[in-house]
């Protein structure tokens, strides 16, 4: 009787504490906006490691945007066919949130025929030091084989990089990269898809813009690729000096004349 009764007495426990079954549900990510906010209380009530949590949040949702605005940016070139990586590949990796810290990077490949181009932009990538170093030194870049392409501001190194095949380093902005590998073509062919219309189309959503220096010639001579419509190279300021200034200036002169 008594065994009884405490069997009983155990099922209905395990009754009462086995949690009811239910399918676990993918967590939504909050947007910026609210990831922003979350960081902000978080901070205000001193639990800072949940304002780094939500800040990284704050990060992910703003690189979500960025990489549409740069998928958006990328040539389309007519008759090749291309396709981009899957940005649920980096969603799914353990280790994504970290990543995340250290910038954005996505992929496109364009296939015509028995030709292709491997496009990879990496977003405030950590190689930009030693890219960095290549550029101040020219004589590394021709000991290699490779040359300097300008675009505008911004510099890029052309290397062969096997038979038949070129590659295609671009550095934006001192932090971002932009690489071209190509099988089958020439170099100015793959400079014909990778043009100064593409980097001026980046320019926005990696930064930059209008506030962060017009696009302009260098003073060294290297090979540029085609010029978007409308725009070209001038080594001439178009700095214009107001008129008011201009005359001052012009008064200030004739009085130190003897």
């Amino acid at each position: 009787m008594h065994i009884r009764t405490l069997s009983l007495v155990l099922v209905g426990l395990l009754a009462v504490s086995l949690p009811a079954q239910k399918r676990a549900g993918v967590k939504k990510e909050p947007t910026f906006p609210e990831a922003v906010e979350t960081a902000r209380k978080s901070v205000d009530a001193e639990e800072y490691g949940a304002a780094v949590t939500a800040l990284q949040a704050a990060i992910r949702a703003v690189q979500k945007l960025q990489r549409a605005s740069i998928l958006a940016a990328l040539p389309k070139p007519d008759p090749y066919t291309f396709k981009d990586n899957d940005p649920k590949d980096d969603e799914q990796n353990p280790f994504g949130t970290s990543l995340a810290a250290l910038g954005l990077t996505l992929n496109r490949r364009y296939e015509k025929g028995d030709k292709s181009i491997d496009l990879e932009i990496t977003a405030n990538s950590p190689m930009v030091q030693m890219l960095s170093m290549m550029f101040a030194n020219p004589a590394i870049v021709k000991a290699d084989g490779g040359e300097i392409v300008e675009y505008g501001q911004h510099k890029a190194i052309l290397k062969p990089n096997g038979e038949g095949a070129f590659e295609m380093t671009l550095l934006m902005h001192g932090k971002h990269i932009v690489k071209a590998t190509s099988n089958g073509l020439t170099a100015d062919e793959l400079l014909a898809v990778i043009d100064q219309a593409t980097v001026d189309r980046l320019e926005k959503p990696l930064g930059g813009g209008v506030h962060d220096g017009a696009r302009g010639a260098t003073s060294n001579p290297a090979r540029r690729p085609a010029p978007a419509a409308g725009h070209g190279w001038s080594m001439r300021s178009t700095a214009r000096i107001p008129d008011s200034s201009a005359a001052r200036i012009r008064a200030a002169a004739r009085a130190r004349v003897p």
